[in-house]
């Protein structure tokens, strides 16, 4: 089944708008959605997250918070397939303490402002957005 998943995404990748893509440099500063929710990205590939809907965040490996509840933690971040997919790899910390889940943030927009948004469900194009407020 991951690999599956992966062929999708790899796949997708490729018929990705420059309006969904964005460069590494775009990345660090801090980001927030319409509730509250914030993700501060550092310019050394770490990331802290705080009043994320529980509903935006997969958990795959580890049992999640209620529903209802926000998540919070911090980790490691990457941009990959080409600029369409920011990766988020959680740390051991807040609502993640088994560490090691795996995350991934898309390209809402790349204009002015920015605009990312939790890849939640494949059913539906996009979850939770935040956007860059630096």
């Amino acid at each position: 089944m991951p690999f599956a998943l992966t062929a999708v995404m790899f796949g997708a990748a490729g018929c990705v708008s420059e309006s969904e893509r964005v460069e590494s440099a775009q990345i660090p500063g801090v980001w927030s959605g319409e509730d509250g929710g914030r993700v501060e990205f550092g310019d050394d590939g770490r990331f802290e997250l705080s009043g994320i809907p529980r509903d935006a965040v997969v958990f795959s490996f580890i049992d999640p918070p209620p529903k209802g509840q926000t998540v919070s933690g911090q980790g490691t971040w990457s941009v990959k397939e080409k600029g369409s997919i920011v990766e988020l790899i959680y740390d051991s910390t807040g609502s993640f303490v088994e560490g090691g889940e795996a995350g991934s943030l898309g390209v809402a927009d790349s204009g002015d402002p920015l605009k990312l948004y939790f890849s939640t469900n494949s059913e539906k194009e996009y979850g939770y957005e935040i956007q860059k407020s630096d």
